[in-house]
């Protein structure tokens, strides 16, 4: 088999419709992908477009689409020398279907021949349908989250204020109301929170010990457990969301288990790609383990394990791997993975 024949059928295999542009722009090769794509859609010239000439096909449509104009002054800059790759993405729809394509065109020099460019046009509908739904539901659910904030926040606020005036003359049957109320506000701040969550983080460098320190202060000051920072180290992470996560998951740790007395030693350190947090309480359910697996979510929560969820959702949005185990002390553990230490 001759090297050029190799090559060709190389590129007829690929999945992208392939073209190469001479230094004029005329297209003097297509693959296999693009001959059937012509045909597939009608074209009106030659399935193969052999001899036509790819900038002025831009030019023509540049009044009608400006990635048309963008893709032509890049495939010019690219003879030029004035750049070393075009990356375009565009919607190419038909009259039935949707549909988009990832455009990469490189340049290269051959010594008896000159300089060509090299087309590819990869199609990337399913992909941005997939991210078009993400986009919809997030809408959706943000739009849940303001709804509940401003249906939900107000009567909420009136209901604690009058539940901690009843704490003084009614005593526990108040005080649990209370702490019901509370929790229900602090469920729906979470959701609320998470739901306006963006996928990009503002990443800072965070001092783990400083943090583990403050939010156990402010969720296990009332308990008698002890807690313990074993080792530490400073992380990259968005300080906000990082707070969040180590509030829910203390949070949790208070809570997991009924029986008095447990937990009653908590001990959170670093390892070398993350962190843990383990307690001498009961072992960890199947629910605790399913939960960071789950999917039962609304507004990023679940509500059969809000504080694991929220834990997993953080987590997710750094890229990071949360798991539940038996822990050294006889309880859980609780690992995150995937951390970076500066």
């Amino acid at each position: 088999m001759g090297d050029e024949s190799l090559i060709e059928r190389g590129f007829d295999e690929l999945p992208a419709e392939v073209a190469i542009l001479d230094s004029h722009g005329d297209i003097v090769y297509t693959n296999r992908s693009w001959r059937m794509f012509a045909e597939a859609n009608d074209y009106a010239g030659d399935h193969d477009s052999i001899g036509v000439n790819y900038l002025l096909v831009c030019e023509a449509a540049r009044d009608e689409s400006e990635t048309a104009g963008i893709v032509a002054d890049g495939i010019r800059a690219l003879l030029d020398g004035k750049q070393d790759l075009l990356t375009v993405e565009y919607p190419c729809h038909s009259p039935t279907v949707y549909r988009w394509f990832l455009m990469h065109a490189v340049p290269f020099d051959t010594p008896r021949h000159g300089k060509f460019v090299i087309v590819t046009h990869l199609d990337i509908t399913e992909r941005r349908l997939a991210e078009l739904q993400v986009n919809e539901k997030n809408q959706h659910l943000l739009l849940l989250a303001r709804v509940l904030s401003d249906e939900l926040k107000e009567p909420l606020s009136v209901a604690l204020e009058t539940a901690g005036r009843l704490v003084a003359k009614d005593g526990p049957d108040a005080s649990k109301l209370s702490r019901i109320l509370s929790r229900i506000d602090a469920i729906i701040d979470q959701s609320i929170t998470l739901a306006d969550q963006s996928n990009t983080l503002e990443l800072t460098s965070v001092d783990f010990r400083e943090y583990a320190n403050t939010e156990w202060n402010e969720v296990g000051h009332e308990t008698e457990t002890t807690f313990e920072v074993i080792r530490s180290g400073m992380l990259s992470a968005d300080d906000h969301l990082f707070g969040l996560l180590l509030a829910s998951l203390f949070t949790h740790i208070i809570d997991r288990s009924s029986l008095p007395g447990y937990p009653s030693e908590v001990l959170t350190g670093v390892t070398r790609d993350g962190f843990y947090v383990v307690d001498d309480g009961p072992s960890p359910s199947d629910e605790e383990r399913s939960a960071t697996v789950g999917e039962n979510q609304i507004l990023g929560v679940d509500y059969d394990s809000v504080e694991l969820s929220v834990v997993r959702r953080v987590v997710d949005l750094h890229g990071w791997k949360l798991s539940v185990s038996e822990s050294e002390l006889g309880g859980a553990r609780f690992e995150i993975s995937g951390v970076k230490w500066l």
